[in-house]
């Protein structure tokens, strides 16, 4: 197994900027922020969950926080809880028609161990070890997690998912980066501002399209979605697979450590929408998983 540290043991896992003494005292501060406001959260590494279903993101608040003096933090808490404060009973489909739902409707990857309680979203598919799918809305640059009565009410999981994959085929496309390594391993990066970038790795002919036109995938791909903002793929078709995949395994680890919205720092083998782990990352290193079918595939390319 291959071993190498990527970060200070002292900073936080979920928010890395933060030492873990830090991010301890900017969590207590958000609870109590939102405690003042009547408002009874349940906490995660990385956001809270409101009990009306609604999400409050640590990333970016914890970021405006680490630019000033600590005795600034309670009074930039206090100001981002009375701003946030969402009516419990507020109708996040008030006034939209089922089509308008459907066009602002996506499917997103979502973190498992970061889930709020898995009985609200009893539809959620897991895609990986780790990782699950969700269904959203989007609009006016907020998301909102469908509940169970919600999906119920939209016509049904099969209904939403559908519209949400095909509003992911259609999203603009952003940032695209070929990265190499002087041992060989190359592969492509699609990032951007959106929350959805990663998860078009859920529509893997589009993405393959964007990364590498013209190209097809016998084998499938090697895949890393670190976080909600980026994904890398390679396409497998020669030798330089394995060098690749150790590229990859960095690039993954990395981008969930340094990055909003981490996902997964492990890499996958994508074939025919189906997720294999091939290297599970930690701080500690790096461990290879390789079925015998993946073997097959390794050896066929001339990679291993």
């Amino acid at each position: 197994m291959v071993k190498q540290r990527y970060q200070p043991e002292d900073h936080d896992k979920a928010l890395p900027f933060l030492s873990v003494t830090e991010a301890t005292l900017f969590r207590d501060l958000v609870k109590e922020a939102w405690a003042r406001q009547g408002r009874e959260i349940t906490m995660f590494p990385d956001h809270a969950e409101g009990d009306d279903g609604c999400m409050i993101g640590f990333w970016n608040l914890a970021a405006d926080c680490h630019k000033y003096p600590q005795k600034m933090w309670p009074r930039i808490i206090a100001d981002h809880a009375r701003l946030g404060l969402i009516d419990p009973s507020q109708d996040f489909f008030k006034g939209m028609s089922h089509k308008e739902v459907l066009r602002h409707t996506y499917v997103r990857l979502f973190a498992t161990d970061s889930l709020p309680d898995p009985s609200w979203y009893p539809y959620a598919r897991e895609v990986a070890p780790g990782i699950v799918e969700l269904i959203a809305l989007h609009r006016r640059r907020l998301s909102f997690w469908f509940r169970k009565e919600d999906v119920e009410r939209f016509g049904g999981v099969d209904v939403l998912r559908e519209a949400g994959l095909g509003n992911l085929r259609i999203l603009p496309v952003e940032h695209r980066e070929l990265i190499e390594s002087p041992e060989g391993g190359r592969f492509r990066v699609l990032s951007g501002n959106s929350s959805y970038t990663s998860s078009r790795i859920l529509t893997l002919d589009r993405l393959v399209d964007l990364l590498y036109p013209d190209a097809n995938m016998p084998h499938g791909v090697l895949a890393a979605v670190p976080n909600r903002h980026e994904v890398g793929m390679h396409l497998i078709r020669d030798g330089s697979a394995l060098p690749t995949l150790i590229n990859l395994a960095t690039f993954a680890w990395k981008g969930t450590v340094s990055a909003p919205g981490p996902l997964s720092p492990n890499v996958y083998w994508v074939n025919q929408d189906r997720f294999q782990e091939v290297a599970v990352c930690s701080g500690s290193g790096v461990e290879f998983r390789f079925s015998p079918e993946f073997q097959a595939v390794m050896k066929k390319v001339g990679a291993a």
